[in-house]
């Protein structure tokens, strides 16, 4: 059975498209870059990236403390002894145009 843990966060991406065609993704509060072929590649993509970050975070028992550092707050509790745990974290990707300002996407 999975646990989804739900975390009180805004965090934000710039996304554009690089020079060979493909996504990429960049946030800076957590020094992340992300790459995929396709948006929506992207935005799974980075879904599973704050998921696996958080996991390892929690493995090595410094997941409090890098919400206390970051300001997010989990939605419930993880449970004593967990078996499967999913990180759900919402993020905000804003568009960078080329040569223009970066503009939010609303989902």
């Amino acid at each position: 059975m999975v646990t989804l843990i739900r975390i009180d966060a805004n965090l934000p991406w710039k996304c554009f498209t690089g020079r060979g065609g493909h996504w990429i993704g960049i946030c800076d509060p957590l020094k992340l870059t992300v790459q995929s072929d396709t948006w929506v590649d992207l935005m799974e993509d980075i879904g599973h990236t704050l998921d696996a970050m958080l996991k390892d975070l929690l493995k090595s028992n410094e997941l409090d403390k890098f919400m206390r550092d970051h300001g997010w707050t989990m939605i419930g509790q993880i449970p004593a002894r967990p078996k499967t745990v999913r990180f759900d974290v919402p993020f905000i990707p804003a568009m960078m145009a080329a040569h223009g300002p970066e503009t939010d996407l609303r989902q």
